[in-house]
């Protein structure tokens, strides 16, 4: 909630994304200042005063001043901030109102110029009143003012402003602070002390307001000079009547103000730069980012990616070997940004790897972990992870699930989906939580997709959210892309649905496809009696790969009429040994079955393939079984090589 209303106070996010600001002030107060020197070379000082032509000339120095300062900070467009839009914003405002002060004094004293008078001094009534408003958004903003008895005078104050701006369009009607003579001379009014209610208001609520501020002595005195330079230049041309340099100094209290506030500022704010530069080098270093991962292992492709929303994230990802075949799967959020966040990411991975590598399921290491981080958790921080431990032989997978999101999972030839699992609450929350676990079978092909939230929750200009069902429609839009261009895609896809918005939180994505071993064999006597061991070793295969029923049938008549005709005839009279060896093949899926054997050499399909249109008296016995396999494999082919006769078959299960 505080990190809410913080937001809404500063407006950081917003002011800061308003690129158009400082070019578009340098160009209006360049056409205020040209504009200003035009219009004196036309009316020139002839009948005006000695007090007249000195404000003139200010209000024209200090035109060219505010103009000069938005072009500087124009070229350093490396330091523009909400700090430097609020300063030119100011500048270009009181701009205005020195251009105002200025065509007033022109154009003083001429009668038939008596309606451009009295609507420049409106304006000018109507300009001062925002500009003290500006300014004291100005002076909050200097002195970080966001305690809530700063946020009820800013309301006040902001509140008064509207009357204040409707008193001064009553001038346009009946004489309130002024009036235009038919001379064409302005005159303050009777009631021209009512002019300074929201002036001496908001000047009470700034001195109130630097006094109790949590600043340095230096810059409350600083800030003070927003009522200390006007207060004393009023007191020094109160008696004169034509010398109106309030404006002027008001620019001068604005570039004092933002010189040595705003400038200590940068040079803290660099100094911090670089600090978060080493962070984010360090915990980018923390984060394993070198790809492919174990290009010699061919069981899996596997690719992750952090983008922290600040300089440093609280999001973390880990993957890693446990031993030969077992290999972790992390995905992490840490409540919280910014270095405290990446602090406590920092000690929960560390603890979760070293947990793990003790060989503990990961229930069992959540447990440990959430325990060990519930000891000194002081700031009550806690972390939703997703633990998931792979064993790339057989394709088991163990999870544990600690508030986090569910994964997204595809399965071969399937659509990416939900991959919902048990929950159990965070980690940090409560000592002593049990974590429950899910087990689940991976079958070769599968694709599996994690993710934190600031994925799904990634908010555009409307205020909607990304949410799963584009992020599972983008997943099944490019379901054949290897894990890292998945997840390029992915993030490119959430950025262009944010368009300018400012990324609010981490974007943390993992992608895992297991592809299996790739190759099994089995060697076996070649023995009439090993068909159903055979069967066996094939079938377990296959209902892992989730090969269709009719698939399994027919592949299972085949071993019987091929693997048979090895028992039988490759070693007769003797007795040999046969290899069957299985493979899978990829896009579209399916299976390879080689049977090797040393016997004689004998090339079955060189068999005439039988007459089926015949009775089973009328054919030649033979033929039939190969003829078969002939029809339901999508393959099949023979050769003798190195002593060995080699035969392999291939079918599509993908249908």
């Amino acid at each position: 909630m505080n990190q809410i209303v913080t937001k809404i106070y500063d407006k950081k996010d917003w002011l800061a994304r308003q690129t158009w600001i400082v070019p578009a002030c340098f160009i209006f107060s360049c056409l205020l200042a040209v504009l200003s020197i035009v219009l004196l070379a036309f009316r020139g000082f002839g009948g005006m005063e000695p007090a007249w032509m000195l404000s003139t000339g200010a209000d024209i120095l200090c035109m060219a001043v505010c103009a000069m300062l938005c072009f500087s900070a124009a070229l350093n467009s490396k330091a523009r901030n909400a700090d430097t839009h609020a300063f030119v914003t100011l500048l270009t405002t009181n701009a205005f109102a020195l251009f105002l002060d200025e065509l007033s004094w022109l154009v003083q004293g001429n009668p038939s110029l008596r309606i451009i008078n009295l609507i420049a001094n409106v304006l000018f009534y109507m300009i001062g009143a925002v500009l003290v408003y500006l300014f004291w958004e100005y002076i909050r903003r200097a002195l970080k003012l966001n305690n809530k008895p700063m946020r009820i005078a800013d309301t006040f104050v902001t509140a008064m402003l509207y009357p204040s701006l409707m008193l001064c369009l009553i001038n346009i009607f009946y004489p309130l602070f002024f009036e235009i003579g038919a001379d064409g001379v302005y005159r303050r009014a009777a009631q021209w002390d009512v002019s300074q209610v929201y002036l001496s208001i908001t000047m009470t609520v700034v001195v109130i307001a630097i006094a109790f501020a949590k600043a340095s002595l230096k810059d409350r005195l600083v800030s003070i000079s927003f009522v200390a330079i006007p207060f004393v230049n009023q007191i020094l041309t109160s008696s004169v009547f034509g010398l109106s340099t309030q404006y002027a100094a008001m620019t001068v209290s604005i570039v004092l103000i933002y010189g040595v506030l705003f400038a200590d500022r940068e040079k803290a704010l660099s100094s911090t730069e670089m600090e978060l530069g080493v962070a984010t080098k360090i915990q980018s270093n923390m984060l394993p980012n070198t790809f492919p991962f174990m290009p010699d292992r061919t069981e899996f492709d596997l690719y992750a990616s952090m983008k922290p929303a600040k300089e440093v994230g609280g999001d973390f990802y880990d993957f890693f070997m446990i031993d030969e075949n077992r290999l972790a799967l992390v995905i992490a959020d840490v409540s919280g940004k910014g270095i405290p966040a990446a602090l406590f990411m920092m000690a929960s991975k560390i603890l979760i790897k070293n947990t793990v590598m003790t060989g503990k399921s990961p229930g069992e290491v959540l447990y440990a972990v959430n325990n060990q981080i519930c000891e000194n958790n002081q700031l009550d921080m806690f972390v939703t992870v997703w633990l998931g431990i792979l064993d790339l032989s057989n394709g088991s997978l163990i999870t544990a699930n600690a508030g986090h999101e569910y994964p997204i999972i595809r399965k071969p030839n399937g659509d990416f989906e939900l991959f919902k699992s048990k929950h159990s609450f965070v980690v940090g929350g409560i000592k002593g939580i049990k974590y429950k676990e899910t087990e689940h079978k991976l079958q070769m092909g599968t694709k599996l997709f994690i993710y934190t939230d600031g994925i799904p929750e990634a908010i555009n200009e409307s205020g909607v959210q990304y949410g799963c069902e584009n992020l599972i429609s983008a997943l099944n839009n490019n379901k054949d892309l290897s894990p890292d261009k998945l997840i390029k895609f992915v993030e490119a896809d959430v950025e262009r649905f944010i368009q300018n918005q400012p990324q609010f939180d981490d974007f943390t994505m993992l992608c895992i496809h297991y592809k299996g071993t790739t190759m099994k064999e089995l060697t076996i006597e070649a023995a009439v009696e090993s068909i159903d061991v055979v069967n066996d070793f094939v079938a377990d295969e296959l209902k892992a790969l989730g090969c269709p029923k009719k698939a399994q049938i027919q592949i299972r008549i085949a071993i019987d009429e091929l693997f048979g005709n090895i028992a039988k005839y490759a070693y007769s009279p003797d007795v040999g040994k046969a290899t069957v060896r299985f493979e899978v093949e990829e896009s579209p899926l399916s299976v390879i079955i080689t049977f090797i054997d040393n016997g004689k050499p004998f090339n079955p399909l060189e068999q005439a393939e039988p007459d089926i249109h015949l009775s089973a008296q009328e054919r030649d016995e033979g033929g039939l079984g190969i003829f078969l396999v002939r029809k339901t494999m999508n393959l099949v082919e023979y050769e003798y090589k190195n002593g060995q006769n080699i035969l392999r078959i291939k079918k599509n299960i993908s249908q």
